[in-house]
């Protein structure tokens, strides 16, 4: 949504007084079999009078809420005091997507005007540009600082949520889980509460905590049904249930992604549906959900993977001339490739 600054009469809540909802790209960790830039995520802002509590995309974008147009201390905002102004400069740059501009008055109002009533709101906007920026060291620096100096602000729970996803960027994932935590505490119910909530699971599967992971996610979708995250835990759930070889359970949650008809996990899922089926024993399956792996996703992350395993199912099938057929596919698409190699190896000792 693009709208003009409005400015928001004191009964508003201040905690939902702006939302900014965003557009910057970038990757995000993700550590499949093969290369992936499968996950992605984006920050930016866009000015307007919230109605509702927005919940990020499935994509694992997420808007954008900060700046305020109340005081978090019980100083009067001056409308045309010097403080005041230069706030409402850097927040129309901020707006406008110009993070360098917008980051560089913030931090004047940060220096310059200690007893501001807007000086948490720039201390964590400086935060949000540095994130925006792709800065996450200096980001995680500048969280520090502001929750330091205001362990009271009305954005403390998104404050802990961006500094948690700064040192996840840093992959910092045990500096990063307690942020998360901090963030839902802050409040249970706030802009990125199911943001937060989820890379608290995310966060545990990243350091091999499959259990943890499990617990958390599990749990997701009916402490937030309507978040949009649902595709994303679904999926992380289902890998840490394979990574804990429970393949029965991984099927369950992989074939929950396939609900959600713009997840970015679909074809991660499908592949792992594949995985889960081939380690049940169930190979006409597995091979059904590599064949439309391969189909439905041309140039997948997982392709040489999908086509390895094909291989291996038609060798354990006692089906040589077809396992040789999708060994010279693989050959061809992915000469010398890891799952090439493998693949060759499974054919020769599986007598094909």
């Amino acid at each position: 949504m693009n709208s003009s600054h409005t400015t928001i009469p004191s009964p508003v809540s201040a905690r939902y007084a702006l939302l900014l909802a965003g557009s910057l790209v970038a990757n995000a960790c993700v550590t499949p079999e093969s290369t992936s830039g499968a996950d992605t995520d984006s920050t930016g802002a866009t000015a307007t009078t919230a109605t509702t509590v927005p919940t990020s995309t499935a994509a694992e974008t997420e808007g954008t809420s900060g700046g305020g147009m109340e005081p978090t201390t019980s100083a009067p905002i001056d409308p045309n005091g010097e403080d005041e102004l230069l706030f409402q400069k850097a927040l129309a740059l901020y707006n406008a997507l110009d993070y360098t501009g917008a980051d560089a008055l913030f931090v004047q109002l940060w220096d310059m005007y200690p007893d501001s009533p807007r000086r948490d709101n720039a201390g964590y906007l400086h935060g949000r540009c540095l994130y925006a920026l792709l800065d996450f060291a200096g980001a995680d620096a500048a969280f520090a600082a502001s929750i330091a100096a205001y362990p009271a602000s009305n954005w403390i729970d998104e404050s802990q949520y961006f500094w948690g996803r700064s040192l996840f960027r840093l992959l910092t994932y045990t500096t990063a889980l307690p942020h998360f935590d901090a963030s839902v505490s802050a409040d249970p119910a706030g802009t990125y509460a199911d943001n937060a909530y989820y890379y608290g699971g995310r966060t545990k599967f990243e350091l091999g905590d499959d259990a943890g992971a499990e617990a958390v996610l599990a749990s997701f979708e009916a402490k937030y049904p309507t978040s949009t995250y649902a595709d994303n835990a679904a999926y992380y759930l289902g890998r840490a249930r394979f990574s804990k070889a429970d393949a029965a359970g991984a099927k369950i949650a992989f074939k929950h992604v396939l609900d959600f008809a713009d997840s970015i996990y679909r074809n991660d899922a499908t592949y792992y549906l594949g995985r889960s089926e081939y380690s049940l024993g169930a190979l006409p399956a597995a091979l059904t959900w590599f064949k439309d792996l391969i189909s439905n996703f041309p140039n997948d992350v997982y392709e040489d993977n999908a086509l390895y395993y094909e291989v291996r199912i038609y060798v354990d099938q006692a089906d040589c001339p077809t396992a040789n057929v999708v060994l010279t596919d693989l050959q061809t698409r992915f000469p010398g490739g890891t799952y090439t190699v493998q693949a060759q190896d499974y054919a020769v000792l599986g007598g094909c």
